[in-house]
């Protein structure tokens, strides 16, 4: 029986061993084990939706909102898991890159809105409708998100400094008070007169009762935001003393 033959020029066959970093096998780059890009995606979408449904106007009798109001704060707590456990610096490379990818989003809703109709397709005013002011509530949105966040985990790094591990709650609730006042002032502000607000007592409606409830919504989360965060700091296999299970 004729031998098969071994080496650096056999053409690859079934069985052939192409382990990275194996001779004839292919090479790639390493992927560090991590939990840190799949926070990155979620932030990206929370991002994306949130802005999306920000263009309704929403009220609950007296009580003015949007429709992004259930979703934008949970990437307030995403936010905080990212810089709880990443730190400062990872915290504003996820913002950042949420950030871009809001903003080529709104450059999608645009362009899309601008291709010329065929002419079997009878809801481009509809699409308009939806999908017209989004752009310009992004750049609200994107203007107050960076800003927010950026204040958020920014205040949140620096009391974790002074405190270490101990009193998370604190950094917690206070990093979200000036983050989400900076944030909701600016959106506000900017989605306003888009969604129809023109009195001034109904924007201070909508900007008090927006601010106050993205904080209650941070204090309601904490038996969740805590849980949690203790997670990934076990899971995460970067985190000082982690443990993986």
């Amino acid at each position: 029986m004729q031998s098969t033959p071994t080496g650096p020029g056999t053409p690859e066959t079934p069985g052939h061993d192409t382990t990275p970093g194996a001779p004839n096998g292919p090479t790639y780059a390493r992927h560090p084990k991590t939990y840190f890009d799949l926070l990155l995606a979620l932030y990206c979408v929370l991002l994306i939706l949130s802005n999306i449904g920000a263009t309704k106007g929403v009220a609950f009798g007296p009580i003015l909102t949007d429709g992004g109001f259930f979703l934008f704060p949970l990437a307030y707590v995403l936010g905080d898991v990212v810089t709880e456990v990443y730190g400062f610096k990872a915290a504003r490379r996820a913002i950042i890159t949420s950030f871009c990818a809001g903003a080529f989003a709104s450059l999608s809703f645009w362009i899309t809105i601008m291709l010329p109709s065929a002419d079997f397709y009878e809801n481009q005013t509809a699409f308009e409708t939806v999908l017209g002011p989004v752009p310009r509530i992004i750049g609200g949105s994107l203007l107050g998100f960076l800003v927010g966040q950026l204040l958020n985990a920014w205040i949140m790094a620096l009391i974790k400094k002074w405190t270490r591990e101990r009193f998370m709650w604190v950094r917690l609730i206070g990093s979200t008070l000036v983050g989400e006042f900076a944030d909701t002032l600016i959106f506000c502000t900017v989605a306003a007169p888009i969604l129809g607000i023109q009195q001034f007592g109904d924007f201070a409606n909508y900007v008090v009762i927006g601010y106050f409830y993205k904080c209650l919504i941070e204090v309601v989360l904490l038996p969740i935001t805590y849980p949690t965060i203790g997670w990934f700091k076990r899971h995460e296999p970067t985190y000082p003393g982690a443990v993986s299970r």
